[in-house]
């Protein structure tokens, strides 16, 4: 079927009929509701689109197209809402007795929404399979968040967020006062983050698979000093790998925080968490453990504490600082930026308890150092533990 652009609005009957209105309609009763089969702006469009995918059995989704859309309204998730980029999920013909899939189309949005409730994307009550693929977003205003799921409007399941670009957003997934409530949800394909304006993930919840088959680039702009990158506010039994994490203007990468936990924690492995580079490096800690229960895996730690003394909400000590929780730390490289002494420690315990093997320090003449002001510090023989 091809796409069309008419400015004409497909009737219901039409819609569920299988029928169209006109030769160029574009919507099928079940193929995808295309955005472009619509007249007005691109919120007048997607108001049209949203109302034949809420009612549609099964449901359809909606399909962008290869240009540049602008949106500024807030809209409601429900369960099967499925935005797509126009290539996403499809495959071209190709050479005779291939399934060579094509060259993307170029999908762009703008997004000048707020935050919170006022987020692109709301859940206002618990979802099911809601699917965002294949777009690339850009935030101007520098106040926009993507997707706001607080657990107070229950819990976003089984959500699919494939291949996601993001670009001056103050927020993609939850904040850090009211994190996203996910369970069971898949992040996966190539994302890339950057000009972030404050903390992009503050991510709650259990039984998620967070970019297992595909990568986070995560680079930090204009976020303050002090600001984590990636929040993981009580997740649990969740698996998260292939972030690359770069901190500059005085950021954090990555803070674990949560209660206790009793049924398995926070998997993290794979990842490159670091300073932008050598002489360009993050201000103080790259890691904190606040609370929970998380283990970090495979883990290159690059370029962190030349100037700990900066931040006025504590004096960061280490590369990773645990303060609180359990945290299980295997497989470590780190390199220091220009300045740091090898005496100022990799990993800091001043609460919880972290369990810590194999840790190396490229270039350093000794070994890598860890440090205990309290809490419990059991590391192997990679680690000189230095106690208060």
């Amino acid at each position: 079927m091809s796409v069309g652009t008419s400015t004409t609005r497909p009737s219901f009957a039409a819609i569920l009929t299988g029928a169209q209105d006109s030769p160029t309609s574009g919507v099928a009763a079940n193929d995808d509701v295309h955005l472009d089969a619509f007249s007005g702006t691109d919120d007048e469009k997607l108001t049209a689109a949203i109302d034949i995918a809420r009612v549609s059995s099964p449901r359809r989704a909606i399909r962008l197209s290869a240009r540049d859309h602008r949106f500024t309204q807030s809209r409601t998730t429900f369960s099967g809402m499925r935005i797509l980029g126009p290539e996403q999920g499809l495959r071209g013909a190709g050479p005779v007795g291939t399934t060579a899939p094509q060259a993307p189309g170029r999908c762009t949005v703008t997004l000048d929404c707020g935050t919170g409730a006022a987020s692109w994307l709301v859940g206002t009550a618990t979802t099911y399979n809601v699917m965002v693929a294949g777009i690339t977003f850009t935030s101007t205003n520098a106040a926009t968040q993507f997707y706001h799921h607080p657990s107070s409007a229950g819990t976003c399941y089984g959500a699919t967020l494939d291949t996601l670009s993001f670009h001056g957003f103050k927020h993609v997934l939850g904040t850090p006062v009211e994190p996203f409530s996910m369970t069971q949800v898949t992040t996966k394909g190539s994302w890339r983050c950057m000009g972030a304006r404050d903390t992009q993930f503050t991510l709650r919840g259990c039984d998620n698979t967070l970019w297992v088959s595909g990568d986070l680039h995560h680079g930090s702009a204009r976020t303050g000093r002090g600001t984590f990158l990636m929040r993981f506010s009580h997740l649990a039994k969740t698996t998260v790998r292939h972030l690359f994490l770069t901190t500059r203007s005085g950021a954090r990468a990555i803070l674990v925080e949560g209660p206790a936990l009793r049924h398995g924690g926070l998997d993290i492995s794979d990842c490159v968490v670091e300073g932008r580079h050598l002489d360009d490096p993050a201000t103080g800690a790259l890691i904190v453990v606040q609370g929970g229960g998380v283990s970090f895996t495979n883990t290159t730690l690059n370029f962190g504490t030349p100037r700990p003394t900066d931040f006025s909400d504590g004096t960061d000590t280490a590369l990773i600082m645990v303060k609180g929780g359990t945290a299980q730390i295997t497989n470590t490289w780190t390199c220091r930026a220009t300045g740091p002494s090898e005496s100022v420690p990799v990993i800091a315990v001043s609460g919880g308890a972290a369990y810590v093997s194999r840790v190396m320090g490229t270039g350093e003449a000794g070994q890598a150092r860890g440090a205990r002001t309290g809490g419990t510090l059991v590391a192997d023989e990679t680690l000189m533990v230095a106690c208060a």
